[in-house]
């Protein structure tokens, strides 16, 4: 089973963060694509491109597409394949969340959406706290 990962984000962070993970983890265990929005463009350009990538990513088991904001426009994209594609649409992507991903690749979609929650929220911590 694999699942396609999507980044959806502002301009490059998707793309330093894909790039930070490659460098910490090697080959990668599941197929990603970065679709770096920038607002110099048209939105409904990205719509097409995202779908585009969405396809080439779905293998048959579905894409989680990850994106920066909840509400901006790279998550509005994301959202707007929920219609059309199997995807689950995780927002507030980072790299604890992508290292749980991947080490949990051979994981179905929605359990893979749950690894980016749980991951996401469990590599948030304050380092000054003594409960750590």
């Amino acid at each position: 089973m694999s699942v396609g990962i999507l980044l959806i984000t502002h301009d490059d962070i998707g793309s330093s963060l894909l790039e930070s993970l490659q460098q910490m983890l090697g080959t990668l265990p599941l197929p990603v694509k970065v679709l770096p929005i920038r607002h110099e463009n048209e939105p409904l350009a990205f719509c097409y491109h995202a779908e585009t990538l969405c396809q080439n990513l779905n293998k048959g088991h579905g894409v989680l597409v990850l994106t920066d904001l909840f509400g901006a426009t790279p998550c509005n994209i994301a959202c707007s394949l929920m219609s059309n594609y199997r995807v689950r649409v995780v927002a507030g992507v980072n790299l604890p969340m992508l290292v749980k991903i991947m080490n949990s690749a051979s994981a179905d979609l929605d359990t893979l959406a749950n690894k980016a929650l749980s991951g996401g929220c469990q590599g948030i911590l304050d380092a000054n706290s003594p409960n750590r």
